[in-house]
């Protein structure tokens, strides 16, 4: 059962023998980064690190220096490995981003009735076959560059490669964004899937996943009395796909502390979900992330993230 909500919640079609389906959803839309889910993945605003390829490219211009950056996750108690690469470059032209996503379930039960010729009966009970399972992967290639004193834009080119029990899929799609900063405040601003991405499958059949308009806002302040910034955020999903999974995390909203020894604690709500996380910069070329997202319906998730700064 736990597999079965897994696909619809991240939208993968149970059948894709129609030549277009209705939609198809982001795998993407679980996130990516550690630092991200513990503040509810309030991250549109935000985006300073080199997840900002995924959350919002204009953001990569507030990189000062190079970041690599890994994640492992286990999404909802383990059903769904999430994996994400991230590398994030300024230079004096721009700045770059390269990402690598990859989300899989295994394991997912195929079932027959034992006697396929007669009807579901008490006795005539499905029985499990087989097993199968999906993953779906994706290559984001970003570009930032800052065009007024306060406002940079970006966008970043997503080539997708999508493996499912009913056969294969490649396609493309690109998301652009705005990030502008004035004293304390950020605002970001991201337009999702914006060529409406198509994913066409070996059969013929084809999938599209609808853009989504995405708005952020943040405040950060320095206090010295803590010794650290304290960080608010919120983002909204002004417009989205057909995706359940994106209707219900609307709203996100979250908060950071950070001690100037790299010391964090974050604390957010996804939804109607809980996530808390905490971050540890034990030297200043190393930084290391672990954050928690409650969900009763398809179990926990927790997630780790390592960044290297060059």
């Amino acid at each position: 059962m736990g597999a079965f909500l897994t696909l619809l919640l991240l939208g993968v079609p149970l059948s894709v023998s129609a030549q277009e389906s209705r939609y198809a959803s982001d795998p993407q839309l679980l996130g990516a980064g550690a630092r991200s889910l513990g503040v509810g993945n309030a991250f549109t605003a935000i985006s300073d690190d080199a997840t900002a390829v995924y959350w919002n490219a204009a953001g990569l211009t507030q990189l000062t220096r190079g970041e690599a950056q890994a994640q492992h996750a286990e999404q909802f108690g383990g059903t769904v490995n999430h994996d994400i690469l991230t590398l994030g470059i300024p230079t004096t032209y721009g700045a770059f981003g390269i990402g690598l996503t990859s989300v899989g379930v295994d394991g997912i039960a195929i079932t027959n009735l034992e006697d396929p010729a007669r009807p579901l009966t008490p006795g005539n009970r499905p029985i499990v076959s087989g097993t199968t399972g999906t993953s779906d992967y994706t290559l984001a290639l970003g570009f930032a560059r800052q065009v007024l004193q306060k406002l940079s834009v970006g966008g970043s080119l997503k080539f997708i490669w999508r493996n499912l029990a009913a056969g294969d899929g490649t396609g493309y799609g690109l998301d652009i964004g705005a990030h502008y900063i004035d004293g304390p405040w950020r605002l970001g601003l991201l337009l999702k899937d914006a060529t409406r991405t198509r994913i066409t499958f070996d059969s013929g059949a084809v999938d599209r996943i609808r853009p989504s308009l995405v708005t952020g806002i943040a405040y950060r302040r320095d206090f010295s009395q803590i010794s650290g910034h304290l960080m608010l955020a919120t983002s909204t999903i002004v417009i989205a796909g057909t995706s359940a999974a994106e209707k219900g995390q609307r709203l996100r909203i979250g908060a950071e502390y950070e001690h100037h020894k790299g010391i964090a604690g974050r604390i957010g709500v996804e939804g109607d979900h809980f996530t808390a996380g905490a971050g540890l910069e034990p030297i200043e070329q190393i930084r290391i992330d672990i954050a928690f997202l409650e969900n009763g319906d398809l179990d926990n998730t927790y997630r780790i993230s390592a960044s290297l700064y060059f």
